[in-house]
């Protein structure tokens, strides 16, 4: 659950219109036969850099949807599901499904066939918010009745989970179809229900580096750079060929304390660690500017994120365990994370902290997390957009709880989110969540990142502000010729 790149598509259309044509029959200038695109070439070639996803995770981020996606505020709104409404006493939903909408095989997507992705998917993924289900029926070809034992927030926010169904290659809803084993090349799907792409081809190229893959790009050989760190931005150079499309992601930079290993059973420590921290020197230096502080593991866009609640001011002091200096061993699985604990271990050391990082492989990395295995370890945990994430790594019975720690302050909060039955009930819930994770901080929370695509100008892209330009990507288009 580190990497999850998932995209949190949206639709949105930039419509520009040229003022001097609505002119033409007014001011007597005789009118000219539309111009005609030369040779377009509708093949995308998305260039993934080391580091990255996968190719077939890629794929399947592309061809999936799930019923609901969320705003910029991570509020729920429709996907695959056209629509929803309460049933009584607010013991779940209705939800419609899309008319038009069929799986990548031609199967018309039917409730019976949704309710069964459901019921097999579903409880894996929410884990323990899961028991808050009764029962998934379907109440006609297009209706699913979910109903509830009791409010629960988590389990409308669970249904982003990817409605896929079972078979040798990836069948989703998607705009573009995965036509091959190795999952290298996709095709637009004309039946999609949003209409069909103006791309007609896909080709996922992965690459042994970002380098080689921007080299790429630069010789017009790959369109897409599929994710780019805001730190390689500058190194990687500019150029006028290509438009580069920052995003914020709802991952936060993360220290995570084994709350049961040495000092960092003492909240007092955890607390005075995050004091340590000068965030706004970490983004400047290691994300050159292209992070918000944070001060906790609620998404500063969220909707119902108290903004009055205070957060880690700067303030250092020296830290020492029985008159000796604090000593401790970070891990870290991800080489692009080096610049990040370097600095870390930098300016902890000012406050007296001794801090040994050891870089291991993703999957002992894993290993260890899981195992509880470790004094302290950096990752870059998905935080959002909604607040189910938070309460898989931070309740006590979550199943990334990875430090094994234990707040009965923070475990109320957030069944208070889990339970709210009302937007006042979850807005005070998430404020309580802020101040216990402020009184008992679990990690050292430092920053809220970003991240950024790089498109060749032969594409004209649709931008919404804030968003990922991949929730557009049925709507690129190649760049007329004219």
């Amino acid at each position: 659950m580190i990497r999850t790149n998932k995209a949190w598509w949206s639709q949105a259309l930039t419509v520009i219109a040229v003022a001097p044509c609505l002119l033409v029959h007014s001011s007597g200038c005789s009118e000219r036969p539309p111009l005609v695109p030369r040779s377009i070439d509708s093949t995308l070639v998305v260039g993934l850099g080391v580091g990255d996803v996968g190719v077939q995770q890629a794929v399947r981020n592309i061809a999936v949807e799930g019923l609901v996606d969320f705003d910029q505020n991570a509020r729920p709104r429709p996907w695959l599901a056209e629509r929803w409404a309460p049933l009584s006493e607010g013991r779940g939903w209705r939800i419609r499904l899309r008319p038009d909408a069929t799986f990548h095989d031609g199967q018309p997507v039917t409730a019976s066939i949704v309710r069964d992705i459901l019921r097999a998917k579903l409880p894996g993924y929410l884990r323990e918010p899961y028991e808050d289900v009764e029962e998934i029926s379907a109440s006609s070809d297009l209706d699913l009745d979910i109903r509830l034992k009791r409010p629960s927030a988590f389990i409308l926010e669970g249904l982003e989970i990817p409605i896929q169904r079972e078979g040798e290659s990836v069948i989703g809803t998607g705009p573009f179809r995965s036509v091959t084993d190795g999952a290298a090349e996709m095709l637009a799907y004309k039946r999609y229900y949003g209409g069909p792409p103006a791309i007609s081809r896909l080709e996922i190229r992965p690459y042994p580096s970002l380098r080689t893959a921007w080299a790429e790009m630069l010789r017009k050989h790959v369109d897409v750079l599929y994710e780019v760190g805001v730190d390689a931005l500058d190194s990687l150079g500019k150029s006028s060929a290509i438009n580069v499309f920052t995003f914020e992601r709802p991952y936060v930079y993360t220290l995570v304390l084994n709350s049961r290993r040495g000092p960092f059973q003492d909240r007092k420590v955890r607390r005075a660690l995050n004091h340590a921290i000068d965030r706004q020197l970490l983004i400047r230096t290691v994300l050159d500017g292209h992070g918000i502080p944070a001060d906790g593991p609620v998404s500063p866009s969220h909707w119902a994120r108290d903004s009055r609640s205070g957060g880690f001011e700067y303030a250092p002091e020296g830290l020492t365990v029985g008159g000796n200096p604090l000593r401790s061993t970070c891990i870290f699985g991800d080489p692009s994370l080096e610049r990040m604990a370097l600095e870390v271990q930098r300016q902890l050391e000012e406050v007296g902290v001794v801090l040994t990082l050891e870089a291991v492989n993703g999957a002992e990395f894993l290993q260890r997390l899981d195992a509880g295995n470790f004094e302290c370890a950096l990752a870059d945990i998905i935080s959002g957009p909604n607040l189910l994430r938070p309460y898989w790594f931070w309740h006590s019975d979550g199943p990334f709880n990875w430090g094994r720690f234990k707040s009965v302050q923070i475990d109320q909060a957030l069944d208070g989110i889990r339970h709210g039955s009302s937007d006042d009930d979850y807005r005070r819930a998430v404020s309580a969540f802020q101040q216990a994770i402020l009184n008992d901080p679990p990690a050292i929370f430092l920053a809220w990142s970003e991240r950024a695509r790089a498109v060749s100008k032969r594409f004209e892209v649709p931008v919404e502000p804030g968003r990922d330009i991949l929730s557009t990507l049925r709507s690129w288009r190649p760049t007329t010729d004219r």
